[in-house]
């Protein structure tokens, strides 16, 4: 979805995408308070956790952008 979201706005491209791996990274994860996966934060704060759809990553980049 996100390439989807880059090939439709090449802006989003410049957005710093940390993708962190809770099990393999426990020690960064666990200094994030989620519920579900996958959860989108801009910079501490939590904007979505869940099932995500084009519109939900859109305004996560959005927020992200302003």
């Amino acid at each position: 979805m996100m390439d989807e979201l880059f090939a439709k706005s090449p802006e989003y491209r410049a957005l710093e995408i940390e993708t962190i791996d809770e099990i393999q990274q426990p020690d960064i994860s666990d200094n994030y308070d989620y519920d579900l996966v996958p959860a989108y934060f801009v910079e501490d704060t939590l904007l979505y956790s869940g099932v995500p759809s084009l519109e939900i990553i859109k305004g996560v980049f959005d927020t992200a952008i302003s």
